[in-house]
């Protein structure tokens, strides 16, 4: 089970089974703690010696009626992503200063369904700190930088990466035989499998995957599974389409992203991996 899975197994811990009733339309845990992932990956920076340093400080800023909605769980939430973002660094072979902080805050100009997430690396020797970590060529390598502290010990593993890479291509579909591709809708938890070429999702009777949702467009985004690989692509729909809470025309997916349209989630699933 990947990281994204326990997550989402602690999630239901939380809030039950409810999850349509509790998110229609508004921002999904799932869906930050994809957001988390990413930032992770994104913002981690090649230290001396092959280490690998990511951000131990994460902003989340949420709407005012995300913020509201989040409000009761707010504590256990924060501290769920944070394990989760932990376990993700830990599973790479990352290193971060001192334990991974979640900050959920309300941010008045965001409208519902949207949030921005932002992260630093700071020094827990020195509170409210930020340390500057940037990313190195690999080689040659650096021994030591006045600028940063020492890095801790390595928790018994060496870090392989030597350079920043786009996100979550590890489990990228069709990474290995058998794996069937499926759409989970989440709420009734209803699995729909996804056949080889077009996967139709909309609100029309034509829809290959028939959503009863009024904010959805009748043919609203296309998920194309083609060599393994699975593609999401925007039918240019009224109200857009979100992948992990940002908006995209066409993106390619990997285990585990979070898909938004109208007030419908739905989580993309590679059984077998």
């Amino acid at each position: 089970m990947g990281v994204l899975q326990r997550f989402e197994r602690r999630l239901e811990g939380m809030v039950g089974f409810a999850f349509a009733r509790i998110f229609k339309g508004k921002v999904h845990p799932a869906e930050i703690a994809k957001a988390l992932q990413r930032e992770a990956d994104e913002q981690r920076s090649v230290m001396g010696e092959g280490r690998v340093l990511a951000p131990n400080v994460y902003d989340v800023r949420l709407g005012p009626a995300d913020y509201d909605n989040l409000a009761e769980w707010s504590g256990q939430l924060a501290s769920e992503l944070a394990d989760m973002v932990s376990e993700h660094i830990d599973d790479e072979g990352w290193q971060v200063f001192g334990a991974v902080q979640v900050r959920l805050e309300r941010a008045d100009d965001l409208p519902t369904g949207v949030f921005e997430v932002s992260s630093h690396v700071a020094d827990p020797a020195r509170p409210g700190s930020r340390v500057d970590a940037v990313a190195v060529p690999p080689a040659p390598p650096l021994h030591g930088s006045g600028s940063i502290p020492p890095l801790p010990p390595l928790p018994g593993r060496v870090a392989t990466d030597t350079g920043r890479q786009h996100p979550s291509v590890v489990g990228r579909a069709g990474s290995k035989p058998g794996v069937t591709h499926v759409l989970v809708v989440d709420g009734p938890g209803t699995r729909h499998e996804l056949t080889t070429g077009r996967n139709v999702i909309g609100r029309g009777t034509d829809a290959d995957i028939r959503l009863p949702d009024t904010g959805v467009s009748r043919k609203h985004v296309d998920v194309v599974l083609d060599s393994g690989t699975a593609v999401v692509e925007d039918l240019g729909s009224t109200n857009g389409t979100l992948v992990n809470g940002r908006r995209v025309t066409r993106q390619a997916l990997s285990d585990g992203d979070v898909i938004r349209i109208g007030h419908s989630v739905l989580v993309y699933r590679q059984d077998g991996t």
